[in-house]
């Protein structure tokens, strides 16, 4: 069998309620003169998550091979290892809480991607499902929706690319670094590491839905924490970019110091805000 030019990455973990959803959008995936391969990593759900794989791997043997854990190795690990095992020569990247409403949407990336050889990824605009099973009036990609290349992305305190629309190259993709393990947001890291390669090139569609609930890596947490933890994950970019890009971070790093001076100042709490501020000054 000839090597697939797309690879799905999905990975799942206590997804039951809505991993049919994700396959689904997967499966009706129209494959435009390319072969499509899905490699399902299953994190070793308590929940009947990896049955349901099962039951369309068994509808779908050509398509669908099952990479089952035999003990969890987490968010960061499970996504490693199961981009590890894609042939594809293009990524896509899904988790088993999303889904892909457009049945063209990879056959219209690789389009993208293969007429311009010099970008590393391409992404596109998705809707947000909110937890009461309705969409938010704003979609995720806002100002950003154009072409991304590593200085903006580098000097922003967020990231905008919706993970469940990424599509890279492979060959822009030799690994992660051990800091990975570090970061709280797995999907910020990986972008900062292809676009180094090369431009991110957008897709002005809503080619997916990105779903918003309590066990969330983002929506699941409180606002403090999510300030902390992307404070924590823009001094990690810092460490493991190219030097050229550093000065550029370090943009981006002030920008989350002072939105977490604004947060402090308006709940009163000055024993943080006076830690932060210094922050602030010797960054």
């Amino acid at each position: 069998m000839s090597t697939p030019l797309v690879s799905v990455c999905l990975i799942t973990y206590k997804q039951e309620a809505y991993v049919s959803e994700a396959l689904d959008g997967i499966i009706k995936q129209v494959q435009d003169g390319f072969r499509m391969e899905v490699i399902a990593g299953d994190d070793c759900s308590p929940d009947n998550t990896l049955s349901i794989i099962q039951q369309y791997a068994e509808k779908h043997p050509d398509i669908i091979k099952i990479s089952a854990r035999e003990q969890n190795l987490g968010m960061h690990g499970n996504w490693e290892k199961t981009i590890s095992e894609c042939q594809g020569d293009y990524i896509a990247i899904i988790e088993g809480d999303d889904r892909w409403d457009d049945n063209q949407k990879l056959a219209k990336q690789v389009a993208l991607l293969e007429a311009d050889k010099s970008a590393a990824a391409s992404f596109s605009n998705a809707k947000v499902l909110q937890a009461d099973g309705t969409f938010s009036k704003y979609n995720y990609v806002d100002k950003m929706g154009h072409d991304l290349h590593a200085d903006e992305l580098f000097a922003l305190n967020a990231n905008p690319i919706p993970t469940c629309t990424t599509l890279f190259r492979s060959s822009c993709f030799s690994g992660f670094k051990p800091s990975y393990y570090n970061s709280p947001f797995a999907d910020w890291i990986l972008h900062s590491t292809l676009i180094q390669k090369g431009a991110y090139l957008y897709l002005n569609e809503c080619s997916s839905s990105y779903r918003q609930h309590d066990e969330g890596v983002w929506s699941g947490i409180k606002k403090e924490r999510q300030l902390l933890n992307k404070l924590k994950v823009i001094r990690i970019i810092e460490e493991m970019v190219e030097p050229a890009h550093r000065s550029t971070v370090k943009l981006g790093l002030k920008k989350q110091l002072d939105e977490l001076l604004y947060f402090y100042r308006e709940n009163g709490d000055r024993i943080k805000y006076l830690k932060t501020w210094v922050q602030m000054k010797t960054a």
